[in-house]
């Protein structure tokens, strides 16, 4: 037609084409290079990473605005870290953290804030319980627990409402609060069976969910220059396999190949791993059609809402005043924040974050509105001086199109018990790598990493 212009749509062939430069997509990807196989990457986003993003904030500090900590147990991102240069170091935690509940902020250190007898009892209590759940859940097929359909029918919320789990109202507030951190999402939204799912994945390296509570086992290292720098340096080892802004459109396979069609290439290989969040995994148009199990189980494991603001500060005055930094505030739309400063101590970098109903209420404000409400409640645990940053970076996750939301999905009601052998089984030609599909580190980008090397595992052994 006139006025028209066809855009010529290249085409090459691999050995495998990997969809998704995330820490997934990366670990399978130099898994399969390192064994001599011919890899090709297409990466929707105009950069790697995923789920971990490197920033500039107002005043120029550089910063990580997704997955940003290592912890105990993330054996390959220490090891990844290593091998690409950079080195690690410990995150501060020196002084109280704050718990601010009804107007007030109450001191204290340790892993459960010490908010009177009943209510901490209350919490141990809970927490208990839901670690000796969570250990009866097969890793591998959650799906085949003894009471999986009964705990996949209730949601954590419903579960964690029920005095009889969690008497008193105080525990039941900071719970809530807590796994709303955890999933980005309210517990309302997410299957008791599928929160069980990220309990049993950390249970190697704590209690549960204590591990993935406990910012010294999940947030004791950061890494110099960010995480996502070592994705970056994993990405560089790749040349000319990786296609940035090439987002996968349709995937066609048969008996001998799979094409893999983006905007403006198609990669026949003889197989692909689709390392993306499951919801984007279910906007690719698959021919055949997969089966029916795989396309509804994409379609419920959506991600929360999480919007994070970073405030940089010329020092980290917070330390003078014996705080660490980290804070807890069930009540308020900025329920949690911690101190993200680099090694050398300046500048003074705090982030903190809204999560799931309040990360989009915040969301809807006007910019201006939004820095005013977030300032004032860093100034309710911190001080005057937290309203006058020297830097201020906003990230609202949900409105990544390539994201779709916070740094996990979460499995609704039903999910597991329904369309749970979905998650990771290959669909001919098809194989499946992100953080969700993880048995270990499940939600973490160590998680993430190895499910990308499990992907490529299967890749090489069906040859």
């Amino acid at each position: 037609m006139p006025g028209v212009t066809e855009v010529a749509v290249q085409r090459v062939r691999a050995d495998v084409c990997v969809v998704g430069a995330g820490f997934a997509g990366l670990a399978a990807a130099r898994q399969l290079v390192r064994s001599g196989r011919e890899v090709v990457v297409l990466e929707a986003r105009d950069r790697v990473g995923g789920r971990v993003w490197n920033r500039e904030a107002s005043d120029g500090t550089v910063v990580s605005v997704g997955g940003t900590w290592l912890g105990k147990g993330q054996e390959r991102m220490f090891q990844l870290a290593r091998e690409v240069g950079l080195e690690v170091y410990p995150q501060y935690d020196d002084g109280d953290q704050l718990l601010r509940l009804d107007g007030l902020n109450h001191r204290y250190r340790g892993r459960i804030p010490q908010v009177g007898t009943p209510a901490t009892a209350s919490m141990g209590l809970a927490m208990a319980r839901l670690e000796l759940m969570a250990r009866r859940v097969p890793r591998d097929a959650p799906w085949r627990a003894r009471q999986a359909r009964s705990w996949d029918a209730r949601t954590l919320g419903q579960w964690l409402a029920s005095p009889l789990n969690v008497p008193s109202g105080t525990a039941h507030t900071l719970l809530r609060a807590a796994m709303n951190l955890l999933f980005c999402a309210d517990p309302g939204e997410v299957s008791l069976l599928g929160a069980l799912v990220l309990a049993r994945g950390g249970d190697g390296c704590g209690s549960g969910f204590g591990y993935y509570m406990d910012s010294r086992r999940t947030e004791s290292h950061l890494v110099d220059g960010g995480a996502p720098e070592v994705a970056r340096r994993m990405a560089e080892d790749l040349g000319q396999a990786l296609h940035l802004s090439s987002p996968v459109r349709r995937i066609t396979q048969n008996g001998i190949h799979v094409e893999v069609a983006s905007d403006a290439l198609t990669v026949v290989a003889r197989r692909v791993i689709v390392a993306t969040p499951p919801v984007l995994a279910g906007r690719i148009a698959f021919e055949p059609a997969l089966p029916a199990s795989c396309g509804h189980l994409h379609q419920r494991v959506p991600p929360g809402a999480v919007l994070r603001v970073i405030t940089v500060y010329p020092h980290p005055f917070w330390r003078d005043e014996g705080l660490s930094g980290q804070t807890l505030a069930p009540e308020s739309p900025v329920s949690v924040t911690i101190d993200q400063t680099p090694r050398p101590a300046r500048p003074g970098v705090l982030s903190s974050y809204a999560f799931g109903t309040a990360a989009l209420r915040m969301g809807r404000l006007e910019p201006k509105e939004r820095r005013e409400v977030w300032l004032d409640e860093l100034a309710g645990r911190f001080g005057p001086q937290a309203r006058r940053p020297a830097g201020y970076l906003e990230t609202d996750w949900s409105t990544e199109p390539w994201s779709l939301g916070g740094m996990i999905g979460h499995f609704t009601p039903g999910a597991l018990t329904t369309y749970g052998t979905a998650l990771r089984e290959p669909v001919g030609r098809i194989h499946w790598a992100s953080t969700e599909s993880a048995t270990r580190m499940h939600g973490l980008m160590e998680g993430a990493v190895r499910s990308g090397e499990r992907a490529a595992g299967e890749v090489l052994a069906a040859g």
